[in-house]
């Protein structure tokens, strides 16, 4: 085997299940992953592929030969790391998937470790919902996530992270104009309620207590994304804003918004870190660690516990 060029070009075939879509993911052409999987099966001396199906499924060979690359590309990887100055020869392009409430905590100083750690590893930043992200995981354009929960597949590796409160909050005048015998119901039923799009979990959940708590079975949701846009139309008067709190605390001790009092038992917002193994499963077993120290880290810095 000349390089591990070909090798990882194999393990790619064999994970996304055809030439095209390696060649798409290794940003090169088709004609060049079929070459190097020919050279390959051409130096084994065995067909690593059936290619009589429309996705190309691996033969006995093959798939003694995928379980063996893995353990070559953890072990290269560990190797790496064991012999460099805390990561320095570790190099390509590691892509992050993050929910946006961690954006606003504890993002920055978890970049700032990885930068520290790992110089030569360029980062590729994707923030949406936890539903985009976990498409993104399995079609294996994101190595990790940090999502609102985890990846739902047989092989994903999840680990919870943190939880922080979800809450209503609306602006001072908003709730000054409130009647003062205001109910949870009437709240929902009169005003909009702005928050994460309707795909969120968090509004999922919070759709759900409302029907069975209140039997609201018609929720006027608001879902927006970015959250600067939900706290500009919060600070308004436009409706009540559903999210941590966590995520605004210079919005909150500048009295901008305030806390709603509800009855509702609204579920906190949990965060995990979730992937797929694959070639680079050391760096984001890696990753995923200094994720958790940083979540760690701010939850003692705040008072807000896991």
């Amino acid at each position: 085997m000349r390089d591990m060029r070909t090798l990882e070009t194999f393990y790619w075939v064999a994970t996304l299940g055809g030439f095209r879509a390696a060649a798409q993911h290794l940003n090169t052409t088709q004609p060049a992953i079929s070459a190097r999987i020919a050279q390959l099966e051409e130096e084994l001396g065995v067909r690593l592929f059936d290619r009589q199906t429309k996705r190309i499924t691996l033969t006995n060979r093959g798939a003694v030969l995928l379980s063996y690359s893995e353990k070559i590309f953890q072990i290269r990887t560990e190797m790496l790391q064991a012999v460099s100055d805390n990561g320095a020869l570790l190099r390509g392009t590691f892509r992050l998937g993050v929910s946006e409430t961690l954006v606003h905590t504890w993002l920055s100083p978890l970049l700032e470790r990885i930068r520290a750690l790992y110089p030569q590893i360029s980062l590729d930043i994707s923030v949406d919902t936890t539903v985009e992200i976990h498409k993104q995981l399995l079609s294996l354009d994101l190595d990790l996530g940090l999502v609102a929960a985890p990846l739902d597949h047989p092989d994903a590796r999840s680990l919870k992270l943190c939880a922080y409160p979800f809450r209503l909050l609306v602006s001072p005048a908003f709730r000054a104009a409130l009647p003062a015998n205001a109910t949870d119901r009437m709240l929902l039923t009169r005003y909009p309620i702005i928050t994460y799009p309707k795909s969120a979990l968090s509004t999922k959940n919070l759709i759900a207590v409302s029907q069975e708590r209140l039997g609201l079975a018609n929720l006027r949701i608001w879902g927006i994304s970015p959250i600067t846009t939900i706290i500009d139309m919060a600070r308004t008067g436009l409706g009540i804003a559903a999210l941590s709190p966590v995520s605004i605390p210079k919005i909150l001790a500048a009295g901008e918004l305030e806390t709603l009092p509800s009855r509702l038992p609204l579920e906190d917002l949990s965060f995990y870190s979730t992937y797929l193994p694959g070639p680079n499963a050391f760096l984001k077993e890696a990753i995923r660690d200094l994720a958790l120290e940083a979540a760690e880290a701010f939850s003692a810095t705040t008072g807000h516990p896991d």
